[in-house]
């Protein structure tokens, strides 16, 4: 892939997740113009070469192109997965600057919500919101800060993995080797956990909700459970941080239709010191599970997280 100068500016961004690693191609940061999907490999060597592969197959030789990165897991601002529970063979690893030696240009790279919550301050939901909380659910749970309408690194860059407080001490066992952290009981992968416990052996989360979505009352049920644990997490970043929004993002955000109602339910029973009224707004992410990947396409064209690299022309 050739940095051109004077050519049109595309912007790629990727979000790498435990299942799945999302890649865009946008010319402005605020819409996706090519997507591509790929499931997320094993290893930190196998994952440069998969972004490699999908960033060439995004961009043309001709484009001036800026990539960044956003990844599930404990981003160091130096750059290095500190840990990333839900990836395999990842912890410790430089992905940024290995893949800007690869693609022979800058990346920028950070934790895949930060980058979600700079596109919706910049472009979605979060626009015009100075105190904001974004979380971020898939297979496991990440989350963003939104302080004065910048997003918390924190002093380390190790800020917002609210998916690793504890909700139930001594409960479910989570990748990160403690129990009973939020995310045993409110990600996708918990979803699909309790859709077998309720409903029986080979129901997926995604067979839940595509039955409660013609009114079985069993599945609602569980998504009733479900949003117990989700507001339960969401109440504890409220009382810490006293936001006016929290957005939605991730896998489970396209679903959200369904949980918004029994969220905001268990919320104003959870809430202490608050009406209806003052209650922060509970919303869905305006990209869905695109933000991600939208946002680190901001970061690759301005700069707003860490960068690795030298730019070079590559033949």
């Amino acid at each position: 892939m050739r940095s051109t100068s004077g050519a049109p500016l595309t912007r790629l961004g990727f979000d790498v997740g435990g299942t799945k690693i999302l890649g865009v191609a946008t010319s402005d940061g605020g819409a996706a113009a090519q997507k591509l999907r790929e499931v997320t490999p094993a290893g930190a060597d196998n994952l440069v070469d998969t972004l490699v592969a999908m960033a060439q197959e995004l961009a043309s030789a001709t484009e001036q192109v800026t990539v960044g990165v956003g990844m599930a897991g404990l981003i160091s601002t130096a750059g290095v997965v500190t840990v990333s529970p839900n990836l395999v063979g990842v912890d410790g690893a430089t992905i940024g600057a290995d893949l800007s030696a690869a693609l022979g240009m800058p990346v920028s790279f950070d934790n895949e919500v930060n980058c979600a919550a700079r596109w919706e301050v910049q472009h979605g939901a979060a626009q015009g919101i100075r105190h904001g909380v974004m979380v971020a659910i898939g297979t496991g749970i990440g989350g963003a800060f939104m302080v004065d309408g910048e997003v918390l690194r924190g002093a380390n860059g190790l800020a917002g993995e609210p998916g690793h407080m504890i909700v139930e001490a001594g409960g479910r066992a989570c990748p990160c080797g403690r129990r009973g952290c939020w995310e045993t009981y409110a990600s996708g992968s918990a979803l699909d956990r309790l859709a077998v416990e309720r409903l029986g052996p080979g129901i997926t989360g995604p067979d839940v909700t595509a039955a409660a979505r013609v009114g079985d009352v069993g599945a609602q049920a569980v998504l009733h459970e479900f949003s117990h644990w989700l507001a339960l997490g969401i109440s504890n970043l409220c009382v810490l941080t006293d936001p006016e929004m929290v957005v939605i993002g991730g896998g489970i955000s396209e679903d959200w239709d369904l949980l918004a109602g029994p969220v905001d339910e268990h919320l104003g029973e959870m809430l202490i010191g608050r009406t209806a009224e003052s209650r922060p707004a509970v919303v869905r992410s305006e990209a869905g599970e695109l933000s991600a990947a939208l946002g680190a396409a901001l970061g690759g064209a301005e700069g707003d997280s860490a960068a690795f690299g030298n730019p070079a022309e590559v033949a």
